[in-house]
């Protein structure tokens, strides 16, 4: 029986594995923090989009908004008289405008009932 010939030293082929090892576990180590990398930023770049699309959305529903109130304005002359009346104080002759500070913010709330008279005095 022939034995094998043996070139390497079993210290060089414990050193050659234990070196493969390292450089295995740091290529993983590597390929697995950009994939944790590059899926956070996918994240954040989903999150900005999903942003985007509602901003979106807000300035098309704001859009829709002021065209009705352009085509309300430009057909609608009372629409335009109430305005007129409403944000610049424009009266129709013979009439008194008051205008109150604040009233647009007051809550309005039911007026308390009024108190049951006392029984009078008189009648004793």
């Amino acid at each position: 029986m022939e034995s094998e010939p043996s070139s390497r030293h079993p210290q060089t082929e414990k050193l050659f594995l234990w070196g493969s090892f390292i450089l295995f576990c740091t290529v993983l180590a590597f390929t697995w923090s950009t994939y944790v990398d590059e899926t956070e930023r996918l994240a954040g770049m989903r999150a900005s989009e999903r942003q985007k699309e509602q901003a979106y959305v807000s300035l098309e529903r704001k859009r829709s908004q002021a065209e009705r109130y352009v085509d309300r304005a430009s057909r609608d002359l009372e629409f335009v008289r109430d305005l007129a009346r409403e944000k610049m104080g424009v009266a129709e002759p013979g009439e008194i405008v008051i205008r109150m500070d604040g009233a647009r913010n007051m809550v309005m709330s039911p007026k308390p009932a009024p108190a049951p008279a006392a029984p009078s005095q008189a009648s004793r």
